[in-house]
Order: structure tokens, then sequence, then C-alpha cells
């Protein structure tokens, strides 16, 4: 799987997870293996999660464990 699809894979895992709670706020998480739980066995999602901070989509804990939505990052879950 391309990176452009991997990243999109998360976002989606993001927008299913948000829907689900019912609100698309900054600040909702998810844990790295539940974002991985949609992947394919042999991708790597830390270069995509990483990417996604770059670009200021997502946060991360310390432990690198946890990802969670920044304000722009929940916008753009939410069109998708």
């Amino acid at each position: 799987m391309d990176t452009a699809s991997l990243e999109a894979a998360i976002l989606a895992r993001f927008h299913e997870r948000c829907a689900r709670a019912g609100s698309f706020a900054p600040g909702y998480g998810l844990r790295k293996a539940a974002i991985s739980y949609v992947l394919p066995p042999d991708s790597d999602p830390i270069p995509v999660l990483d990417a996604l901070v770059a670009k200021g989509w997502l946060k991360k804990n310390e432990s690198g464990s946890w990802y969670y939505l920044t304000a722009e990052g929940a916008e753009r879950v939410k069109a998708a």
C-alpha cells in the first residue's frame, strides 16, 4: 500500500471513530494499535503518522502510543 493510501486509511479510521463518538473535535485520540488495525499487516504506520504530525493534522504523546487530532486535522477528518 502506498503512502497516500495509508494516509487515507488512517484519516478514515479517525473519521469512523469520530463519527461514532458524535464529534469531530480537536483532541480526539486513537492508540497507535487502533490505527494500525485498519492497515495491512506488512505496513509500517510510523512514517505516515509522522508525516501527518509534520503536516499539523495530528499530534502524538511523548511515548508515541497515542495520536490526537489537531484543529486542522479535525477539519480534514470531518470533510472526508
